[in-house]
């Protein structure tokens, strides 16, 4: 019973190093000066509309960075649209930080970390894709059963049917006072042939 115990035991510490370095290779790693940063998405892959975000790791040489919440910035950046982000250590973890975020959108994110380290001043951009770290994909590829529709593509028919709603809004304003026109015309006409 024991060896079995034993056997499990190993079996599930084998696992758990190779679920980490998977973890680890989802992310792109850069020297930045004397630092190594990996950067990714928390929870790789991810889905548009899941709960997802930064996943920073900072070490100096096999010793992790500590305290870069207070001296780093980061910025998720999609397309032409941006959002700060506010990074926290996470508990437990010394050199790792994330800042959680939904991604509605499917496609290539950008983090910039800005900031501090060391006493020099930082500007870096880590951009997800084929040769980096996963990008977003469409919440329906990992759907099953059935696929529901990407939020992105509900919203922009939400808002195609409010532009058409608006459009016949003002079609129905227009006719109706071109209907009372009509109706004055008429009513003007008719006096005139009375008079």
């Amino acid at each position: 019973m024991f060896k079995r115990i034993g056997r499990a035991t190993v079996l599930g510490a084998v696992l758990t190093s190779v679920v980490s370095i998977g973890a680890a290779m989802a992310h792109e790693s850069r020297e930045v000066g004397a630092y190594t940063f990996a950067v990714g998405f928390l929870n790789e892959p991810v889905y548009s509309g899941d709960k997802s975000g930064l996943d920073l790791r900072v070490s100096q040489g096999e010793e992790p960075a500590e305290g870069l919440e207070e001296t780093l910035s980061a910025t998720v950046i999609f397309g032409s649209q941006s959002r700060n982000l506010e990074i926290s250590a996470v508990f437990g973890q010394p050199g790792a930080y994330r800042s959680v975020f939904f991604p509605t959108a499917a496609g290539p994110y950008t983090f910039r970390i800005t900031g501090t380290l060391g006493g020099s001043q930082i500007d870096e951009s880590f951009t997800s894709g084929p040769d980096t770290f996963s990008e977003v994909r469409d919440v329906t590829a990992g759907q099953f059963p059935v696929a529901f529709p990407a939020t992105a593509d509900i919203v922009r028919d939400a808002e195609a049917g409010a532009g058409a709603a608006t459009t016949a809004t003002i079609a129905l304003v227009l006719g109706g006072a071109g209907l009372v026109a009509g109706i004055f015309a008429v009513g003007l006409a008719l006096a005139r042939r009375r008079a």
